[in-house]
């Protein structure tokens, strides 16, 4: 998942929520007097009655991200397992605009509802958690999921670990080296694709297009010769900046960490500076379009839908619609290995992290003991299987060796087309509960008969740069939120990261780059920019211990070997369950 930054004006309001009325302290804590459970079954086994039956009760769950919806809960299989496992009927709920005045309005009144989940990088997890407003796990687990112990995730775990030595949360989407060793190589998280049959084009004239001068060639050419076309397609451009920037970077090989091992502003780097030049030169050739410094991503899904984009810089997942419309059109995209003008090879971020939304428990919980245990459930394997693939017998069945599942015929059925079999797979609810979900784990296991070729496509688009990809999870600062100067550091943090997002436009689009670069820095520095720096510097180096790494960049490794170049398009001996034509 992509990491997104509070804006200041939201983070004031939520900090200022937080120093509000409310619980204050996790000091003198009493539990509930429910009846402890023990360990030697599953915890949620224990809420059957005698009969085999479960209780119903009710969960209140809100959920800080607009884009999430379930809207067959209650109607589908997975939730009717859910309630048979737990006994849980679950309300959810979610704000219209991710703008963060709802998840304010509920602290602020201390009228949080049963279970939450919230960006995990967002200060007021720690906050909240520091000031009384939730219940620590380990407490929980403690009196009423002791069998909780043996599934927790440790790094993972240790990660999300507060001062007061309590775990508050369980976060989804994130990699834990119980499922991905820190060696294992995984797809990049952005990436540059290539319309191909154009890409064919330019390469039969002699451009390869890896190099940023030939890059620059390559899409002249193709803007040259159709005049409709888009020959570099950006990114929206927000107030937080530009993920396509944030790609390029890493495709320049903009270092965060310097020789030492200490921490680097990569914006501050020569490379970063020879990216910003590049997009620069870019724009005074014309291949970036004036609208794209206005374009919304909607209208971007709209440009590579229609084909008509040459180079994307974009978050592939992030527009998976609109490459498949393009793809359902005969315009198939690929991977381009773009290096900086030393030519050497990207150093790209990989799909991993330590989570999106964090799960928490609330002090307002009015079942916390089942709760903890409807927590366990979804965070087991057992519980993982099931939001993915449903029942075992009846969508699924483990092969031979037990290492992956297998869809069964019904469901390969219901894939190919079958109507009857193709309703049945709309009313399991597959992938709507995600608030617990384990990537890691779901995609080491995940069925590969029965794909589709458009899910093949999909699945394996960024595949063939998994040799430049590498894990980042230093990048992922643990901050000491406790700390006096935290508010100011992160008041001026936001301060600079927004004027840097202004900035970035008139960047590229102004003859004199270097100029309105230095105006920028300049800005940052009397923000304070330099205390900035020294505090993610020891927020750098204790995450790096929390993660047991000594060097964060890879090219700072010494075993780092640089990939072996097979093509411009990457290495197509890593696309997964087919061969690429």
């Amino acid at each position: 998942m992509r990491r997104k930054v509070i804006c200041i004006g939201a983070l004031t309001i939520l900090v200022s929520a937080l120093s509000g009325c409310g619980p204050q302290t996790n000091q003198g804590l009493i539990y509930p007097d429910f009846p402890t459970t023990p360990g030697d079954k599953d915890s949620w086994e224990y809420l059957k009655n005698e009969d085999g039956t479960v209780d119903e009760w009710d969960l209140e769950w809100y959920v800080n991200d607009s884009s999430f919806s379930w809207n067959t809960y209650g109607s589908d299989r997975v939730s009717e397992i859910i309630k048979e496992k737990t006994g849980v009927k679950i309300k959810f709920t979610a704000p219209v605009i991710d703008d963060n005045q709802k998840l304010s309005t509920l602290i602020s009144g201390n009228i949080l509802p049963d279970m939450i989940s919230v960006q995990c990088w967002y200060n007021q997890c720690s906050q909240m958690a520091s000031q009384g407003y939730l219940y620590p796990l380990d407490g929980l687990i403690e009196r009423w999921a002791p069998s909780f112990k043996d599934k927790i995730q440790e790094d993972i775990w240790t990660y999300f670990k507060e001062g007061d030595g309590y775990t508050y949360g369980v976060p989804n989407f994130a990699y834990s080296t119980k499922y991905i060793s820190n060696e294992e190589k995984l797809q990049p998280n952005g990436a540059l694709m290539v319309r191909e049959d154009w890409y064919k084009e330019v390469a039969a004239n002699g451009i390869d297009m890896t190099s940023p001068t030939s890059f620059i060639e390559g899409c002249k050419y193709i803007m040259n010769k159709y005049s409709d076309s888009i020959p570099f397609q950006l990114d929206a451009f927000t107030q937080e900046g530009n993920d396509s920037i944030d790609w390029l970077a890493q495709y320049f090989g903009s270092p965060y960490e310097d020789k030492d091992g200490n921490y680097l502003d990569i914006r501050l780097t020569d490379r970063y500076q020879e990216m910003l030049a590049f997009l620069n030169e870019c724009n005074k050739q014309g291949i970036i379009k004036a609208s794209n410094y206005s374009d919304k991503a909607a209208q971007i899904r709209t440009n590579i839908a229609r084909g008509k984009c040459f180079v994307t810089a974009v978050t592939p997942q992030d527009y998976q619609m609109a490459y498949l419309n393009a793809y359902a059109s005969n315009v198939k995209y690929v991977p381009l290995v773009l290096t900086n003008k030393d030519g050497e090879a990207p150093v790209l971020q990989d799909i991993s992290g330590n989570g999106y939304l964090l799960t928490m428990i609330t002090r307002n919980c009015k079942r916390p003991d089942k709760a903890i245990k409807l927590l366990e459930y979804l965070y087991s394997e057992e519980g993982q299987r099931l939001v993915a693939f449903g029942v075992e017998g009846e969508s699924y069945n483990w092969n031979e060796d037990h290492t992956q599942i297998v869809w069964t015929d019904r469901y390969v059925s219901g894939v190919n087309g079958n109507k009857d079999d193709q309703a049945w797979i709309n009313s399991l609810g597959l992938y709507n509960m995600t608030l617990l979900m384990n990537l890691a784990y779901i995609e080491k296991i995940k069925p590969l008969n029965g794909r589709k070729d458009t899910d093949i496509y999909i699945d394996n688009m960024k595949r063939p740069l998994t040799p430049y990809s590498y894990n980042f999870k230093p990048t992922f600062l643990k901050h000491d939120t406790g700390d006096k100067n935290y508010f100011t550091i992160s008041t001026n943090y936001n301060k600079i990261k927004t004027k840097w997002a202004e900035a970035l436009v008139n960047i590229i689009r102004e003859s004199d780059w270097k100029t309105t670069y230095d105006n920028a820095v300049n800005y940052a520095n009397r923000q304070g920019l330099a205390k900035v720096n020294e505090f993610y510097s020891v927020s750098y180096q204790n995450t790096k211990q929390l993660l047991n790494v000594t060097w964060g960049y890879p090219k700072n490794n010494p075993d780092y070997k640089e990939p072996t170049f097979v093509s411009a398009n990457g290495d197509f001996s890593y696309w997964r369950g087919a061969s690429h034509e």
